[in-house]
């Protein structure tokens, strides 16, 4: 019996794509911080007759990735599908912002999804079709001021997948990266951009939009995947402007 992990779960797109999961008749294994909103998910998904586990494990914790292969191993649950979801963001000059903040987003948005995608490609059943989708976003296709290390993490991932995604292509794996722009979810309320959601609310897209939308490609075996037209021309205009264009505007959706 195959199943799809999911990091970041119990919120925003990581539980949108549970839902979306769950309705396709995907076996999960739903992993965030929360044991309690897990629990809830968990019972909002008990009536689409799929198997459903959760964990509850931080994953700025550089131990708890193998912890949780272990976990899975021991319970004889194959894993043939990876959305690492998990991140985290938050808005301010870089230098008025504590070190240790800007260390828990390049933590979390790269290493932790380093470590969850190589114990993913070392635990699972290499004879079968796998997949791996690594959420993004359309910061990584720029410079942004006030969101400087969010973004340049990103990016990151973003390279990544696709340096990966060449390597596993004999290999049977399919390898997408999730680029979505701004979606109302519950990212941006501790990340203090409440402000910034407010002055840009036009441009907000569904969670359950943008999960439909990543699971589509990554089925499909696309490279990227942006959602929403607007984001598909800003991911155009970042590609082939100029920094001296690309950044101050960037800056502008952000400036509040």
């Amino acid at each position: 019996m195959n199943y799809t992990l999911v990091t970041g779960a119990s919120k925003g797109i990581g539980k949108a794509f549970a839902h979306e999961c769950a309705e396709r008749g995907m076996n999960l294994i739903l992993v965030a911080r929360s044991q309690h909103l897990l629990e809830e998910l968990a019972k909002e998904l008990s009536n689409k007759n799929v198997q459903v586990h959760i964990h509850s494990a931080d994953l700025l914790d550089h131990s708890v990735h193998k912890k949780i292969f272990n976990w899975i191993k021991e319970n004889g649950w194959n894993v043939n599908m990876l959305i690492n979801n998990a991140g985290i963001g938050f808005h301010g000059n870089f230098n008025e912002k504590p070190l240790e903040k800007h260390l828990e987003v390049m933590h979390l948005n790269m290493d932790s999804v380093v470590r969850m995608a190589h114990e993913f490609l070392n635990h699972s059943d290499k004879n079968q079709r796998r997949y791996l989708l690594n959420t993004a976003s359309t910061g990584a296709f720029q410079p942004v001021p006030t969101m400087a290390v969010y973004c340049a993490s990103k990016s990151f991932v973003l390279s990544f997948s696709k340096a990966i995604r060449f390597e596993l292509k004999k290999q049977n794996v399919y390898v997408t990266a999730l680029c979505p722009g701004g979606t109302d979810t519950e990212f941006f309320a501790p990340a203090g951009m409440e402000k910034v959601v407010k002055k840009n609310a036009a441009f907000m897209m569904k969670a359950e939009i943008v999960a439909k939308a990543g699971l589509d490609g990554l089925l499909k075996n696309r490279n990227t995947v942006t959602p929403g037209l607007i984001n598909k021309l800003g991911k155009l205009s970042a590609t082939f402007s100029p920094d001296s264009l690309v950044v101050p505007m960037a800056s502008r959706f952000f400036d509040v």
